[in-house]
């Protein structure tokens, strides 16, 4: 936090000299949303725009700094102009899926996850957050499939190896749930919720 702090003083300063840079005030944007100062980020990304409007990373910036404030429409309309001006900008697209999906609109937000992944095909996370979409819908086949995909394209994406054990979990196929926990577990050792249902699904086994 005090670095952060910092970081802004040293902004601030140099701003006195280069009042209008953009490429300052977006940082100084940052650094504000950072601190949770929203109102102060939302400033700074206003100021930079006015000077170049066309900056998808500062819209972007700024849509993120509205959904904090629960501001969703503005947001919306800054991933939008975002996309406007870079249409293949994947983390604008993630994020305006994720905002139609909290806003329970949830065949816009597939249609996104589902562009990224066309848009990208070689990008893992863009099936892994499409899996996590279907999940979250009770989907689960199609989630399985999206995770296969990930692992497909990553074979070290710890992550989809434990979602696929969460599925075979909840469908009670224990011993298949474990070898994936296992298998998430070789990669990531520390990862607490592959522990956490490996133990559960053991133990399950024992019981049954």
């Amino acid at each position: 936090m005090e670095q952060i702090e910092r970081q802004i003083t040293e902004i601030k300063q140099e701003l006195e000299e280069s009042p209008e840079d953009p490429a300052l005030l977006n940082e100084l944007g940052v650094g504000f949303h950072m601190l949770g100062e929203y109102d102060q980020a939302v400033q700074a990304y206003q100021q930079s725009l006015e000077q170049q409007p066309d900056d998808f990373k500062v819209h972007f910036n700024l849509a993120n700094t509205f959904f904090e404030q629960q501001e969703v429409e503005k947001a919306v309309n800054h991933y939008l102009n975002a996309l406007d001006i870079k249409p293949d900008y994947v983390p604008a697209l993630n994020n305006l899926a994720d905002v139609y999906e909290l806003a329970e609109d949830e065949e816009k937000a597939r249609e996104l996850f589902e562009y990224i992944t066309k848009l990208k095909p070689e990008n893992p996370m863009g099936y892994f957050n499409l899996g996590n979409h279907h999940l979250r819908h009770n989907n689960t086949a199609e989630a399985g499939n999206c995770y296969k995909k990930v692992i497909e394209l990553d074979p070290e994406f710890h992550e989809a190896y434990n979602n696929i054990g969460f599925i075979l979990k909840h469908l009670q196929e224990y011993e298949e749930a474990i070898s994936y926990y296992e298998q998430c577990l070789e990669i990531a050792p520390d990862y607490q919720p592959a522990k956490d249902d490996l133990a559960v699904c053991k133990e399950a086994l024992q019981d049954s």
